[in-house]
């Protein structure tokens, strides 16, 4: 019978703690799975991504009604929804990309860091909307 192992005798490659259990890479079907279901999310990330940059910048239309009597418009919240948006699209789009594809090497599961991509490009397009319907108010 072998002696117990104690933390600072553990091989360097173990870095399961006590009470962790290890995570197993994805292999096989699985794999292909997730790597062809990650790059079709992606495309699609990149197209709603694409759709919603330009939705924010067409926001900007609302602000042709400031010139009509009784219309308030505060357009520099307007201007930096408008400008902001779409970079900000862009920055989640890139950071989805990234993560999907250090969790692909990692062999790790990678689609639902897509679908949080995806998720995350909606609620940017939809916060968006919201700020710019708030900076304008339509009077009579």
């Amino acid at each position: 019978m072998s002696a117990p192992v104690t933390p600072s005798e553990r091989p360097a490659t173990d870095r399961t703690g006590p009470g962790r259990r290890a995570r197993h890479p994805v292999v096989g079907g699985r794999r292909v799975a997730d790597l062809v279901a990650t790059i079709v999310l992606l495309a699609i990330d990149a197209g709603v991504a694409l759709v919603a940059g330009w939705g924010i910048v067409f926001l900007s239309l609302g602000f042709g009604s400031c010139t009509a009597p009784g219309n308030r418009c505060d357009e520099t919240l307007g201007g930096v929804v408008v400008y902001a948006g779409p970079v900000l699209v862009a920055l989640v789009l890139a950071l989805t990309v990234v993560f999907s594809v250090l969790r692909l090497t990692r062999r790790r599961l990678a689609w639902p860091v897509a679908v949080t991509g995806l998720v995350a490009v909606v609620v940017v397009f939809f916060g968006a909307l919201l700020l710019v319907d708030s900076a304008v108010t339509h009077g009579i």
